[in-house]
């Protein structure tokens, strides 16, 4: 199987199971897997996950994933068809939150530019 294609499958699943079975009370906000990058070997997997939440509680929520990635991996048993499944482990993917912030500082820059009006 193509490795991309092993990324998108589990990408599709995690979020499955992150959004409908996990139920940890250390999980707050809104996540959404963003990308899975799996090892060639297929041992590991970095699981890139965007939080939309309070900022005070977002470490304790990738402390909650990280806890429940034996349960995850153990869900993604039955669901995905690979000779092995990859050890997972989640990451904070903040780009969205950065390129969010990069619009922010344009308009800013952009807002004190006063349009240069031609006194022809």
């Amino acid at each position: 199987m193509n490795l991309d294609r092993v990324n998108s499958e589990l990408a599709q699943q995690i979020s499955k199971i992150l959004l409908y079975e996990l139920k940890d009370p250390r999980i707050h906000g809104i996540l959404t897997v963003m990308e899975v990058r799996t090892t060639a070997d297929l041992k590991y997997a970095k699981v890139y996950v965007s939080y939309m939440g309070e900022e005070a509680l977002a470490e304790e929520t990738f402390v909650g994933l990280n806890h429940c990635a034996g349960y995850v991996r153990n869900q993604l048993k039955s669901r995905v068809k690979i000779r092995m499944l990859p050890t997972l482990t989640f990451i904070r993917d903040t780009s969205i939150a950065y390129a969010s912030h990069i619009s922010k500082v344009i308009d800013d820059a952009t807002a004190h530019c006063a349009p240069q009006e031609d006194d022809d």
